[in-house]
């Protein structure tokens, strides 16, 4: 897996996604990471990474007005697969099994559903 902690810039597939995404310069990157997020493809550390930008950058004040209207969904849809991650519902979720069901890594999760609720209240 190449981590080396439980936050979602600490490990190899993070690093990576994050070094795309500010080499494209480009929200549609972190749009399509969030979007398209399959469980069956398990990029979940690429999916927290994306998350996490989308906590601190998802503000409306500092979200790109190009893609204002899809932020409320994108953080709701956030919280969901998050959610879905640490509290898998079927057996194509297999986040948890990868970190050996870590209780570090499910507070690190529950941290980021947390920032991304406080985001989304910012919204109402």
């Amino acid at each position: 897996m190449g981590a080396w902690n439980y936050n979602p810039w600490e490990n190899v597939e993070a690093a990576d996604w994050f070094q795309e995404f500010w080499k494209q310069q480009n929200f549609a990157v972190l749009i399509n990471e969030i979007n398209q997020f399959d469980p069956t493809e398990e990029r979940y550390d690429a999916f927290r990474a994306a998350c996490y930008l989308l906590q601190t950058l998802g503000n409306p004040y500092i979200w790109p007005a190009e893609h204002l209207a899809e932020l409320k969904p994108l953080i709701q849809r956030a919280i969901s697969i998050l959610t879905q991650m640490i509290d898998p519902t079927n057996e194509d979720w297999g986040f948890l099994d990868m970190w050996g069901g870590s209780a570090d890594v499910i507070k690190a999760v529950e941290e980021q559903v947390d920032a991304l609720k406080t985001r989304l209240g910012e919204l109402a």
